[in-house]
């Protein structure tokens, strides 16, 4: 008896730390605050703007920039609705797009853009957000932006006894040489500071199993 209470105890306290998520905790937008429209997102009411949409619409800013003013929006418990607002101005500004071709015809950077923004809308159902950020992946697979945005979005979709896997897929992202590092090495440690300590989840699991088969 002694025994199970203390695999109950220990199991609710491990799940007490993680009580949030890798997608809404890592806040790395932090490492952009230098850049005026990440600073003024950081601050607004998380709704994106005429002006964040060109930001987000300009080739000429960088994807990483780009992906820290949309974590600068933020997220909301009740849901929110840039996604949408994102991808209705998209198709005013490039009439070649439509609600049925974007997925083909979109650019990796506008695809990972409209899939976080999709994920931090809502982030209790990401598998929409997990299709186009997949494609982004496949049309760039060498940015680590994408990598580490896709992987941050898909570890989401993550149930609780496989929370060792939020931490050895992300620990992939971090390891993977072949990447080109477009993304301040700042907010990289934001990220994984977080994820980084799934790491105990690992060793946690495996102590469980062999403590219930030695009961």
């Amino acid at each position: 008896m002694k025994k199970i209470f203390l695999i109950l105890l220990l199991t609710l306290t491990f799940n007490c730390a993680f009580a949030d998520s890798p997608l809404t905790s890592t806040s790395f937008y932090k490492a952009y605050l230098d850049i005026q429209l990440v600073n003024k997102a950081s601050k607004s009411k998380g709704i994106l703007t005429d002006e964040g949409f060109d930001y987000l619409n300009y080739k000429a800013n960088s994807i990483d920039k780009k992906i820290a003013l949309i974590n600068g929006l933020k997220w909301d418990i009740k849901g929110k609705n840039n996604a949408t607002l994102y991808f209705k101005k998209l198709l005013l500004t490039h009439k070649e797009y439509t609600p049925t071709n974007f997925y083909n015809e979109g650019t990796a950077e506008e695809l990972i853009c409209y899939s976080y923004l999709k994920a931090m809308d809502n982030y209790f159902d990401v598998k929409e957000a997990i299709i186009f950020s997949n494609r982004a992946a496949k049309l760039n697979p060498n940015s680590y932006t994408i990598a580490v945005i896709n992987q941050l979005i898909k570890t989401q979709s993550l149930s609780q006894n496989e929370w060792c896997e939020v931490y050895n897929k992300m620990n992939t992202i971090k390891e993977n040489k072949k990447l080109i590092v477009d993304f301040r090495k700042k907010a990289s440690d934001i990220i994984f500071s977080y994820t980084d300590a799934y790491k105990g989840y690992c060793s946690f699991r495996h102590s469980v199993i062999r403590f219930i088969k030695g009961i």
